[in-house]
């Protein structure tokens, strides 16, 4: 036993233990943080919401995290260029071809010291989507700015994956529920209620603000809306949460917090709304939306994953075998 034990320790041609290389780049050689950010995944993910953000909570299949990331940042910096003209960021380990494995160690720690130092105005100019880990099984969220709207990028996102019906031309293939996110405020008893109401007011007529509501003033970052619902519309609404990571408010607290600020010439309609409020409460922050009801429910609630390979809706009294057999008799060119 001790004969085979040796024999496991050496090397090639006895020249010493034998050491695991590794399948990074790097061989495995001491890496930078930077050299391990780029074997991850090469994406650079934020820890931490913050008051006032914009974005949007994504849900990925289990196990495919770096994957998940990579793809779904991939994706909106795909949509940003196409519906907002916002250039695609350049690789920047891309395009540091390596050279990080041409420096010694010494220069490496110098270079990555170098990086940590530097302005962080670039970032803040060019970062229009970074993803945040929740450090939740299978949940992230991807905060945005600026001029991306959340819910249009979502809408559009979803769109395009019902109509695609090729399973080579899927664009996601890890990411399953996104829930734009519209503001956020701290998940408190006056924090839920600012944001409900910054977000509720250009749809809904709501209740008056208490004395002790009003004589806040709203902070820079988390100015009040612009636009009120002005036209005296009513609408049905129904109110939808997730709570993560968060035990000071329970479900039926949020919900009763966010329906008492609506007038109540907006009935509740919980199959069939006009309106729905997404609700998510994550740790110290709340996060409130609204989506059009019936469109959110025909894309399966924008489930990325479910819309992908749909069967487009027929006209009345056809069925899905004549929509095959007008296929076929198209490609034989017999229409």
């Amino acid at each position: 036993m001790g004969e085979n034990h040796n024999k496991r320790k050496q090397g090639p041609s006895g020249a010493g233990p034998a050491t695991k290389k590794s399948k990074g780049s790097t061989a495995g050689k001491w890496k930078t943080p930077q050299q391990k950010t780029k074997v991850a995944g090469r994406i650079e993910m934020g820890n931490s919401l913050n008051v006032g953000d914009e974005g949007i909570w994504v849900t990925y299949a289990r196990g495919m995290n770096t994957r998940a990331f990579k793809e779904f940042t991939e994706l909106c910096n795909e949509y940003g260029e196409s519906l907002y003209g916002i250039a695609k960021p350049a690789d920047e380990y891309d395009n540091a071809k390596d050279e990080d494995e041409e420096l010694d160690i010494e220069a490496s720690i110098e270079k990555e010291l170098a990086a940590m130092k530097a302005p962080r105005e670039k970032s803040a100019k060019t970062g229009i989507f970074r993803p945040i880990n929740a450090s939740i099984e299978c949940v992230f969220f991807m905060k945005t700015m600026k001029p991306v709207e959340p819910d249009v990028l979502v809408r559009q996102m979803c769109e395009d994956a019902r109509k695609c019906l090729n399973p080579r031309e899927r664009k996601c293939r890890y990411i399953n529920r996104l829930t734009p996110v519209f503001n956020t405020d701290k998940a408190s008893d006056k924090g839920i209620e600012r944001v409900a109401r910054r977000v509720l007011a250009p749809y809904f007529e709501l209740v008056p603000e208490s004395e002790d509501s009003a004589a806040e003033v709203p902070s820079e970052e988390v100015a009040a809306p612009k636009t009120t619902n002005s036209d005296g519309e009513s609408f049905t609404y129904a109110i939808r949460h997730n709570i993560r990571n968060h035990t000071t408010f329970k479900s039926d607290e949020v919900i009763k917090k966010i329906a008492n600020l609506v007038d109540k010439k907006h009935k509740v309609n919980l199959s069939n709304a006009d309106k729905v409020i997404l609700v998510e409460v994550f740790q110290l922050f709340c996060s409130v939306s609204v989506v059009d009801g019936p469109q959110w429910e025909e894309l399966k609630r924008y489930n990325m994953n479910s819309l992908y390979g749909m069967i487009p809706r027929q006209k009345s009294g056809a069925t899905q075998g004549d929509a095959e057999k007008s296929s076929i008799k198209k490609a034989n060119g017999d229409e």
